[in-house]
Parts: structure tokens; C-alpha cells; sequence
């Protein structure tokens, strides 16, 4: 009876702690995770190709945009452009909107302030979506990607 009733609160605190982290994720966009100094920033492309920087803490509850920077440089046929953000409702927004086109890298470029060292991240921009997670390739975090 006692392994019942253990059994029964295991079970029902894992409900209650899968709950909370749905609640928690439910504010991500299914963009691509980048990592830096404790936050994670999420890339996300909107369809009008403008391109969105959210940030999580380590229990991925949202954080305001204070100090950090972004600028995202796109490798794109056309040649290279640099984009800068801004702050919008506590996030980051791309000014503009990518260049015309797939196929290219973008290189993104965070920092905590002005003053700190950056951390760069290339991502190959690819719109087509991935068979196994539904994402779009640029986001996609399976294995063998």
C-alpha cells in the first residue's frame, strides 16, 4: 500500500513539473537557442523575415532586454548587409528585414553591454522545414543537422 501511495506522488509531482515547464516554454516561438553568459536568446525568423531575439533565464522564464546588444550580419548573394535591432516590449527586433533569398549564413553577434566581449553565432538560413521536427531548418536542433 505504501509503494502505491509513493508512487501515486511521484507521479503527481512529475504531472504538476511537466505543467509548469509547458507554462514556462509556452512563450518561445520555436526559433533556434543561442547560449551566453546564463541566458539563452532565442533567434526566431517572423515570416516577414524580420528577425526576433527573445530572452530566457536558466528556468526559461522571460527576461527583459536591459544591456544586451545584438547586430546580425547576412552573407547573403546579393553581398554582405549588416542589421542592427532595437528594443520592442522586451525584446530585440532586426530594424529591417533579412535579404531577399535562402541559402545564405547569417552571423549573429550578442553581448550583455556595450563594453562586454561578444559571442558570435553562425547559422545557415534555411527556410525549408525539417522532417523530423516540424522546424525550420535553421532551428532545428536534431541530430545529424
Amino acid at each position: 500500500m505504501k509503494k502505491i501511495i509513493v508512487v501515486l506522488i511521484v507521479a503527481l509531482f512529475s504531472v504538476s513539473s511537466l505543467a509548469v515547464a509547458e507554462t514556462q516554454v509556452a512563450d518561445m516561438k520555436g526559433g533556434r537557442f543561442l547560449e551566453m553568459d546564463g541566458l539563452t536568446a532565442e533567434f526566431f525568423i517572423e515570416k516577414d523575415h524580420y528577425v526576433s531575439l527573445t530572452f530566457h533565464n536558466d528556468k526559461l522564464e522571460r527576461v527583459p532586454v536591459t544591456s544586451q546588444v545584438a547586430t546580425l550580419t547576412a552573407d547573403a548573394p546579393s553581398g554582405k548587409k549588416k542589421i542592427e535591432f532595437e528594443t520592442k516590449g522586451g525584446s530585440l527586433f532586426s530594424k529591417e528585414p533579412l535579404p531577399e533569398g535562402h541559402g545564405y549564413n547569417l552571423i549573429v553577434q550578442l553581448k550583455h553591454g556595450a563594453a562586454s566581449k561578444p559571442k558570435n553565432f553562425r547559422i545557415p538560413f534555411e527556410t525549408s522545414l525539417c522532417r523530423e521536427c516540424g522546424k525550420a531548418e535553421y532551428a532545428c536542433s536534431c541530430e545529424g543537422h
